[in-house]
């Protein structure tokens, strides 16, 4: 194995040279961060120490966060002697406040006699006098305290190595006074996580569902227990469950079960979202344990999405459900707050492997401290809002033609997506920024619609002893194109409809005859 660590110059290229140079590594350990956690009694220093982890990882990691707090809280620079005395451009720093002020200054950065008073008794050698004055009687009785703020202001220029010493240093007294330049560190980084949350939060569509899968999630953080969220594709849960996750960077890790059936890929997903190193020579053990290290201290929630794929997922017929004992055992028994994410898939998986395997299900069932069955549909209203997030210069007849569409597509919510995201392409064909109503109703009319009709076509079960029946476009008055002129014809609807699906109930999802669909719209 060729070595990555060091290159003799002038030897041939080899692509691994650089694989260990350190603008590669990004974040902190998640493990070792853990571990200076439980070393703090306070729960508030917990979550902001998992909250600067969590962002280590994002782009610009923790030097962009020393720069925003720089940038921020520029005044708080300065020692507690110097904000007690005052930091005023033009003032003076008396003999006793220059020696107040340099008693905090840490001696790693200068020495406490880098500012000589006369009057000063310096012991050491003669060569350590020399380094300061010649003549001691010539030192001056006061200082500008424009010198002191200059020194601090230098010595910020290392914050974020102190952030990450904070994040890791189980010596550090974080509601100290720590760093001596920045004694107000710990009150800043607060204000900072809060407008972080709030930022986050800023412009996040909530629908009933979101709320539910909200409440649920918080419970199971207050309460520690594992929780089941379980409802219909495309409704909207991944989007709710990540949301919440990124808005609580200091309390939630969030993570994607994958669909493959070996160990190594599923703690690997789960190191990676935590934050644990996953080298790709490491076995499943291995990640294994610097997961457990780092989950089991119970300061963070796992939300893990597409739990359905916890099960096993071939085709053995005695193969026991490994990631569900694991979760239940190295996770929920150790208080490790743990949210199921899933659809239906889950609890008929569940049955099955029960059914052909002697794994029974009630400890695992008596561990779920909540369950949630989702709605099956979303009201009128919570599709105008997902329609108005992702198209915010729509006007109200644009949003009620994606709302159309979407009760009527088997996409759903992601049909709305889908609807945007191709008007925002037309309109760019045309040289446009702004999407206009005409470009969602032909996004709809010659794209989209024929795009779900030939995949319903494609899906449906062909006729014995004849060809496959072509399916019918979805069509709708409020989706013609947009260069036809609009006709309006009274008393006269056109119903949409997918040619081999049969309709949904009129109060559940994807309502072929909804009122809506058949109400005519008139164009603006």
């Amino acid at each position: 194995m060729s070595n990555t660590r060091r290159a003799e110059p002038g030897t041939p290229l080899r692509q691994e040279r650089w694989a260990s140079s350190e603008e590669f590594e990004r974040g902190l350990m998640g493990n070792l961060v853990a571990r200076r956690c439980s070393a703090l009694e306070d729960r508030e220093a917990r979550q902001l120490v998992y909250f600067l982890q969590s962002l280590s990882y994002r782009e610009g990691g923790i030097g962009k966060i020393a720069e925003e707090l720089l940038a921020a809280f520029p005044e708080r620079i300065g020692t507690a002697a110097m904000h007690r005395f005052g930091m005023k451009p033009g003032q003076i720093y008396s003999a006793s406040q220059v020696r107040a002020i340099r008693g905090q200054i840490d001696v790693g950065h200068d020495s406490r006699y880098s500012w000589p008073l006369k009057g000063d008794r310096i012991r050491g050698t003669e060569e350590f006098l020399d380094d300061f004055i010649e003549d001691e009687d010539k030192a001056p009785e006061c200082y500008p305290a424009n010198e002191f703020t200059s020194h601090c202001q230098n010595a910020a220029r290392g914050l974020a190595s102190h952030l990450e010493e904070l994040c890791l240093n189980p010596a550090v007294k974080m509601k100290e006074g720590w760093p001596w330049y920045y004694p107000a560190l710990f009150e800043s980084l607060l204000e900072y996580q809060a407008a972080f949350t709030e930022k986050e939060r800023a412009g996040t569509v909530v629908t009933e569902i979101g709320a539910q899968i909200y409440d649920t999630l918080d419970y199971a953080l207050e309460a520690k227990c594992m929780v089941l969220i379980e409802g219909l594709a495309r409704m909207g849960k991944t989007f709710a469950a990540k949301q919440w996750a990124s808005e609580r960077p200091g309390q939630a890790r969030y993570v994607q079960v994958p669909s493959t059936n070996d160990d190594v890929g599923f703690f690997r997903a789960i190191a990676k979202a935590i934050g644990v190193s996953c080298g790709r020579s490491w076995k499943a053990v291995q990640l294994r344990q610097r997961i457990e290290d780092t989950l089991q201290t119970g300061d963070l929630i796992l939300v893990m999405d597409e739990a359905h794929y916890l099960w096993p997922v071939s085709d053995c017929r005695h193969a026991l459900p490994g990631r569900i004992n694991w979760v239940m055992t190295a996770l929920v028994n150790q208080g490790v707050p743990v949210a199921l994410v899933t659809t239906p898939q889950f609890i008929t998986t569940q049955k099955a492997v029960e059914k052909r395997t002697h794994w029974t299900s009630e400890q695992f069932i008596g561990r779920i401290g909540h369950y949630l069955p989702l709605p099956k549909s979303l009201g009128e209203d919570d599709l105008a809002k997902v329609a108005k997030a992702l198209l915010p210069s729509g006007d109200a007849k644009s949003i009620e033609i994606l709302v159309r569409y979407a009760q009527s597509s088997a996409k759903y919510l992601a049909g709305i997506e889908t609807a945007v995201r191709r008007a925002r392409h037309l309109a760019k064909k045309e040289g446009r920024e702004r999407v206009e109503r005409a470009d969602i109703k032909r996004a709809i009319q010659e794209a989209v619609i024929p795009s779900d009709s030939a995949l319903a076509n494609a899906l449906a079960e062909p006729l014995k002893g004849a060809r496959r029946r072509a399916a019918m476009p979805l069509q709708s008055r409020c989706m013609e194109p947009a260069v036809q002129a609009d006709r309006a014809v009274a008393g006269t609807a056109i119903r949409p409809d997918f040619a081999g699906i049969e309709p949904a109930e009129t109060t559940g999802r994807n309502r072929m005859n909804s009122p809506l669909i058949e109400r005519e719209l008139v164009p603006a």
